[in-house]
């Protein structure tokens, strides 16, 4: 039969045996049937109150709690009863919705450190790059030296500048004019980019306008030294020259000036071939391994095997070859600093001075002013040139020549005056007396002296030519001599004829038929030369070689005649001898 939960009345079926049945409700808890959650018991059944992250009739299913997007910053992961977020960098929290502030870490290596929400920034010190500003900018890379060498560093660059060129980035020219009175000693300086430039005064020349002209450019002194005269010149000639004009060389060798050697004339001195194991001009010297000076600058010891250099200050390196820079101890106090080769110099500031610059400078203590009065100033001087003189420091002399006083000459400025370089043939103070008669000295050395003003011509002797009359014409260029071989002579030629002729120029032919030397037979004369036509039975240069008997003589009176003929017509070339 059925039974029946929870049921307390009176079956009206059941049989009359029994009234009434009486049932008890089952607690379904005792089971636990609820899987993950609290059971509670019910008349006829149970309710199961599930754990969070879990549903279901007996909280047998989990909730996917990841459909409702609970990580703010990351991704959600379904876990049975629960989920798990992966925070996004820059992110924490139980749902990844507190930022991480990366900055407290100190993540930016050469910046500043921005937190952002998620994340941070970095924002660099200068010279730096990257999400970290742990990379160094190449600066040089844009080439920010203007005129000189970039060197990358950390953060930054350094510029090396060539010499004309100052500033972080070469960008300023130096001004070699100012505070230098030497760069333009007689002229007037030009500053340029990265150099100078002198214009010099009248008279002076060089880089620095330091050398004065010579008077004897025009070098009349062919090996010597001129020496300029009122009216003319003297030659101091240089050693192994004579003459005049120093044209003529001296024959050194005469001396034997060679101690261990043959000597070699030249002109204008002398070669010694020494012989092995002597050196020297004169070949005196035993040979040193020093003679190539390998020291640039130094002195040279000499050793077995090799050599030391002990070099001069400011000079380093095995051969001294290498420039110490001074400048990078930073000698000069006010001013800047420029290496040289072998030291430095200083370009003071103004107002400074001193090897080092490092004392105030009095301008006015160097009498700057060449012909005036200094008042010093401050950071300078002015000049109060007295009569005559100009310039900054009343050094330009007034230009004289300007009125060009000299008549018959060059005149060049000086110091208050001038002087008046004279043409040849004129002389005085301004170069206006009367011609000289040159011809005196006897000046035409193969010819006759014609004076002229300011000069002389030379008629010239037959065979001479030149401005002296000192050349010698080579007439054989002219190939004077027709039959023979010139030869060129001192104002003159001669002819060596070939045989056969005769005559100064070998023009006349010579008769050698005169001798007879033709034997037995008819001499013709010929230009050079001669011919011989042979008598029969006769033959040879001379007609010399024969006498035998002749074919008229053996009884062949035809055959004389036909070749008696043929001699006739084509010479002494056909003669038959029979014995």
């Amino acid at each position: 039969m059925d039974s029946f939960a929870n049921t307390n009345h009176v079956t009206e079926d059941l049989p009359t045996t029994l009234k009434f049945v009486t049932s008890t409700d089952v607690d379904e808890c005792k089971e636990n049937p609820c899987e993950h959650g609290r059971c509670e018991n019910k008349d006829g059944g149970y309710n199961c109150t599930c754990s969070p992250g879990w549903t279901g009739h007996d909280c047998e299913n989990d909730v996917d709690e990841c459909k409702e997007n609970p990580c703010k910053h990351g991704r959600c992961e379904n876990k049975d009863g629960g989920y798990n977020c992966t925070c996004s960098t820059g992110w924490t929290g139980q749902n990844c919705q507190n930022d991480v502030d990366e900055c407290k870490k100190n993540p930016c290596e050469h910046g500043r450190c921005v937190n952002k929400v998620g994340g941070y920034n970095c924002t660099c010190s200068p010279g730096w790059t990257g999400h970290d500003c742990e990379n160094d900018v190449d600066e040089c890379k844009k080439n920010p030296c203007e005129h000189g060498q970039c060197v990358n560093e950390d953060g930054g660059y350094n510029c090396t500048c060539p010499p004309g060129w100052t500033g972080h980035d070469c960008q300023n020219d130096v001004d070699e004019c100012k505070g230098n009175p030497m760069a333009c000693k007689n002229g007037r300086c030009v500053n340029k980019d990265g150099r100078y430039k002198c214009t010099c005064l009248p008279e002076w020349t060089g880089q620095n306008c330091q050398n004065d002209v010579d008077e004897c450019k025009d070098n009349p002194c062919k090996h010597g030294r001129c020496e300029n005269k009122d009216g003319g010149y003297s030659c101091i000639c240089s050693s192994g020259w004579t003459g005049q004009n120093c044209q003529n060389d001296a024959d050194e060798c005469k001396d034997n000036p060679c101690k261990h050697g043959q000597c070699v004339n030249k002109d204008g001195g002398y070669k010694c071939a020494c012989s092995p194991g002597w050196t020297g001009h004169d070949c005196e010297n035993d040979a040193d391994e020093c003679k190539d000076n390998p020291c640039k600058h130094g002195r040279c010891v000499n050793k077995d095997g090799g050599y030391n250099c002990i070099c001069s200050p400011g000079w380093t390196g095995q051969n001294c070859q290498n420039d110490v820079d001074e400048c990078n101890e930073n000698p000069c106090k006010h001013g800047r600093c420029e290496n040289k080769d072998g030291g430095y110099k200083c370009t003071c500031s103004p107002g400074w001075t001193g090897h080092d610059c490092e004392n105030d400078v009095d301008e006015c203590k160097e009498n700057p002013c060449k012909q005036g009065i200094c008042a010093n100033k401050d950071g300078g001087y002015n000049c109060n040139c007295s009569p005559g003189w100009i310039g900054h420091d009343c050094e330009n002399d007034v230009n004289e020549c300007k009125e060009n006083p000299c008549k018959h000459g060059r005149c060049v400025n000086k110091d208050g005056g001038y002087n008046c370089v004279c043409s040849p043939g004129w002389t005085g103070q301004d170069c206006k007396n009367d011609d000289i008669d040159e011809c005196i000295t006897n000046p035409c050395q193969h010819g006759r002296c014609m004076n002229k003003d300011g000069g002389f011509n030379c008629k010239c002797d037959s065979g001479w030519a030149g401005q002296k009359c000192q050349q010698d014409i080579n007439e054989c260029a002219g190939i004077p001599c027709r039959h023979g071989h010139c030869e060129n002579k001192d104002g003159g030629y001669k002819c060596i004829c070939l045989r056969g002729w005769t005559g100064s120029n070998c023009r006349n032919d010579i008769n050698e038929c005169v001798e007879i030397p033709c034997k037995h037979g008819r001499c013709v004369n010929k230009d050079g030369g001669y011919m011989c036509n042979c008598d029969p039975g006769w033959t040879g240069k001379n007609c010399q070689q024969g006498g035998g008997k002749s074919l008229c003589y053996m009884g062949f009176p035809a055959a004389a005649k036909a070749l008696a003929k043929a001699e006739t017509e084509l010479g002494p070339t056909m003669s038959f001898f029979l014995d």
